[in-house]
């Protein structure tokens, strides 16, 4: 009786928060959590594992510190850390230093300093200063920004002058585009070789297109007959081809009532840099379909 009554004077004592935690231990503060212990062959304790379930206010200053480092987002034994410290303003100078700005928190550090008793089987936490953690795990900072002038004005001059040189950068490629486009717009027999190029590499599958189109009128007792065939190629601004292929047809029931007209065998880019052809619209890209 007098041992559970001097249990009762120790937990009010420290504050605890009572509550066991996984490892079967007590601590005086709900936001901390014991996930491990160490037993020796007699069954007690020797060492702990503890983690601190803390949330911060305002939000940013979490990146401030190491959350591994500082027992928050991992447990630490604490046989090999038995105090932990939160130093918001660590990279402070640094920050200033390279960025022109950074934030300053208050108070600077708090101090976590872990206790076990097992006599009790409590393990409690100690803050310095007092009061910098809630009840219920909240740490709450004040916040200031502090400038650097010298270095914002610094920032600012490196961005505008890396800025013109990317807009040299881009005029530079843009006058060489267009030297190109004139070069191969001079050239009179640019436009022959593309349309030589869709010929050559898509002919045979045009071919197969009309063939079948043919088929099909058959098949319905229609005539269909290719009489010429021809190609108009532009030049594009990025140096392509756009060539566009008809073909004059005749088609109808009977031989004297043919219809003649002009029917799309598709618009190709042809690339005379790298002799490769592309369908460019619905049709071209049905007659590759088909082939």
């Amino acid at each position: 009786m007098k041992k559970c009554f001097l249990f009762a004077i120790c937990l009010f004592l420290l504050g605890c928060y009572a509550p066991l935690n996984n490892s079967g231990m007590a601590t005086n503060k709900s936001w901390l959590e014991i996930p491990a212990k160490k037993t020796d062959f007699q069954g007690k304790a020797y060492d702990s594992c503890y983690q601190f379930r803390l949330k911060f206010i305002p939000q940013e200053a979490e990146a401030a510190i190491d959350l591994q480092q500082t027992c928050i987002d991992r447990c630490c034994w604490m046989s090999e850390q038995e105090e932990v410290v939160l130093d918001f303003n660590k990279n402070f100078d640094k920050n200033l230093k390279f960025y022109g700005r950074a934030e300053k928190y208050t108070p600077e550090k708090i101090t976590l300093k872990m206790t076990h008793s097992n006599f009790l089987n409590t393990s409690a936490v100690h803050i310095t200063p007092r009061g910098a953690i809630t009840s219920n795990g909240t740490v709450k900072l004040k916040a200031e920004t502090v400038e650097d002038p010298f270095r914002l004005a610094q920032i600012k001059e490196q961005a505008r002058r890396l800025q013109a040189q990317h807009n040299a950068q881009l005029a530079d490629q843009e006058m060489a585009q267009d030297e190109a486009f004139e070069l191969l717009a001079q050239d009179p027999r640019g436009k022959e070789q593309a349309q030589e190029l869709v010929q050559r590499l898509e002919g045979t599958n045009i071919d197969q297109y009309f063939y079948r189109a043919n088929k099909q009128y058959q098949q319905k007792g229609y005539i269909f007959l290719v009489s010429s065939r021809f190609y108009n190629a532009q030049l594009s601004t990025d140096g392509t081809y756009r060539v566009a292929c008809h073909a004059q047809t005749q088609s109808g029931a009977h031989p004297e009532q043919l219809k003649s007209r002009a029917i799309s065998c598709g618009v190709w880019t042809a690339d005379l840099r790298n002799n490769t052809v592309r369908a460019q619209d619905s049709v071209a890209r049905k007659i590759k379909a088909q082939n």
